[in-house]
């Protein structure tokens, strides 16, 4: 709790701290405009340079970088913790607790796994043989109860 309202307190400062900041540029650039236009104008173009080059410094020092999630993305498959989960399932066969009509849901032990067929649709209860993970997706075949082969 006192964490939540120290971070929302520090929240507030800086938004307050940012409108004083604008509004004390807006009133300059006002206040310009009020003694010469061409001083407006200049203020105006000393602004948009002030800006560019602040955020072009910030850029090269990793600070607008961490603020644009340029660092650290998840590659494919990373951003889903049970990725590597669902990639040990391969080869394990498993019940459809759904139809999958071509996606739904099928059990494999105690653990419940949306599921996609790769052409047909497979009625609820059949046996169906996990052949592909890639990251959160999962690719069935139905298991021929005769033999235990996929189809």
């Amino acid at each position: 709790m006192i964490v939540h309202v120290w971070i929302w307190g520090k929240f507030i400062l800086v938004c307050v701290l940012v409108f004083a900041v604008l509004a004390g540029l807006a009133g300059g650039v006002y206040l310009c405009f009020a003694i010469h236009p061409v001083l407006g104008v200049a203020a105006v173009v000393a602004l948009v340079a002030g800006v560019y080059l602040i955020i072009r410094h910030l850029s090269r020092t990793g600070v607008l970088q961490r603020l644009q999630l340029l660092r650290g993305l998840a590659g494919v498959g990373e951003g889903t913790p049970e990725a590597d989960e669902l990639k040990a399932l391969v080869g394990t066969t498993a019940v459809a607790e759904t139809p999958l009509r071509p996606s739904g849901a099928i059990r494999t032990g105690d653990k419940r796994v949306v599921a996609t067929t790769e052409a047909r649709f497979i009625n609820k209860g059949a046996t169906v043989k996990i052949i592909k993970a890639a990251g959160a997706n999962v690719v069935v075949r139905e298991v021929l109860q005769d033999n235990d082969e996929a189809v």
